[in-house]
């Protein structure tokens, strides 16, 4: 069982926070679980750590906000909800901080262009240099294949080699990764560390349970498995009870996947 990780040699965290804390019990934008992030996230600057906050939400808040007779949404349905929510999310992150936030807005496609790709690494390093910090979602509005696939479980590792980071922390609503879906077995156990991601390791993974969310476990170390081998080492925590802030003591807040390669890039 690992218990300590040496927090002080990350100086480059990636972020994600998922629908289910920002838009949490049929709220709109809430700072229930949003405002202690924010609390870890300005600590890290302190610290004088780049961060980069992934944010889904966008599809939530939007829903939350105008209320759509289904429950079960199609593609088609959730791009004007995100449209309407994308705003919401930024101005609900920025009223935690003082520092400037900037909205980057991306789809696999994006970082797939190596121009594109290139020209959104030269913005993430400039908004670093300018004291402000980046919140990245899914384009939704846009976004095709990527938007019933994960979306930003999928597109948070990528955005996570594109910035160089050395660690990527995935704040869920559960406490890690388990041996068995603690949901239905109450037996079931947390895996406190895993040495990259293998095939049978994704097929712990379990589909999502948030009718507004796209993504589950699965696509979590999916996201897990591309950040690993790219250099960098994942944490999938529980952002409801405020685990993560153990970092800060070197302790592990839920499942370390440990990266397999030593070198970092956006292949």
């Amino acid at each position: 069982m690992l218990e300590h990780i040496d927090f002080s040699q990350y100086k480059n965290i990636v972020i994600k926070v998922g629908s289910a804390l920002i838009a949490p019990d049929g709220r709109s934008c809430s700072s229930e679980y949003c405002l202690p992030i924010a609390h870890f996230i300005r600590k890290c600057h302190k610290a004088g750590k780049n961060v980069t906050l992934v944010s889904s939400g966008a599809v939530a808040a939007g829903f939350n906000l105008v209320k759509p007779k289904n429950e079960v949404l199609t593609r088609k349905e959730k791009q004007p909800l995100a449209a309407i929510g994308q705003s919401m999310v930024v101005r609900h992150w920025q009223r935690f901080f003082d520092d400037v936030v900037a909205q980057v807005l991306l789809t696999s496609a994006d970082i797939k262009n190596p121009e594109r790709s290139e020209n959104a690494r030269n913005t993430f390093q400039t908004l670093f240099e300018l004291g402000a910090m980046p919140i990245v979602n899914e384009n939704d509005t846009v976004a095709t294949e990527e938007l019933t696939i994960g979306d930003n479980d999928n597109l948070v590792a990528q955005v996570a080699a594109l910035t160089d980071a050395d660690l990527l922390i995935i704040c869920s609503d559960i406490n890690g990764v388990y041996d068995d879906n603690p949901k239905t077995n109450p037996e079931a156990e947390l895996v406190t560390q895993f040495n990259g991601v293998t095939d049978e390791t994704l097929a712990v993974g379990k589909g999502s349970h948030n009718p507004r969310g796209t993504g589950g476990m699965q696509t979590k170390l999916q996201a897990a498995r591309f950040a690993s081998e790219n250099g960098i080492d994942t944490i999938i925590c529980n952002g409801k009870n405020e685990s993560y802030m153990r970092l800060f003591s070197n302790q592990n807040p839920g499942t370390l996947i440990h990266r397999t390669c030593k070198e970092v890039s956006v292949a």
